[in-house]
C-alpha cells in the first residue's frame, strides 16, 4: 500500500487494529477468494470527495455515533460488471473529473 492512492471512508466510529486506533477504512472490493484495494485515477489529488449521484452530497453538521450508518449503506456497495464502485446500482464518481473508483480485477462483488 506504499506510494499510492486508496480510497478511505472517514469519521467512523473509532477502533483498533493491531494495537492501533483507527477512524477510517480502506474501501476494498472483497471475495472469499481475494481482496483488491479500489483503485482511482493517479492524478487524483489526495482528499478528492466520492460522490453518488443522483443522491445529494449533504454532510451531517454532527455525526451520531449511535447510528450504524456503515452498516446500513454497506449492503448496497458493489463492484458492477464494469468494475466501478456503485451504491444502489449508481456508479460513485471520484471529483470533478467525473472518474470512478474501481478494482482492478473483481467484479459483482462486495465493497468493504
Amino acid at each position: 500500500m506504499q506510494n499510492r492512492l486508496v480510497v478511505a471512508l472517514c469519521n467512523l466510529k473509532p477502533a483498533k487494529m493491531r494495537g492501533v486506533e483507527s477512524c477510517a477504512m480502506v474501501m476494498c472490493a472483497s471475495s472469499p477468494e481475494k481482496v483488491e484495494i479500489m483503485e482511482v485515477d493517479p492524478n487524483t489529488a489526495p482528499g478528492t470527495i466520492v460522490i453518488c449521484p443522483p443522491f445529494d452530497h449533504i454532510p451531517d453538521a454532527q455525526l451520531h455515533p449511535k447510528k450504524k450508518v456503515w452498516e446500513t449503506v454497506s449492503v448496497d456497495l458493489k463492484v458492477d460488471e464494469q468494475g466501478r464502485a456503485s451504491w444502489k446500482g449508481h456508479p460513485l464518481v471520484v471529483g470533478d473529473k467525473k472518474t470512478f473508483m474501481t478494482a482492478p480485477s473483481l467484479r459483482n462483488v462486495p465493497v468493504k
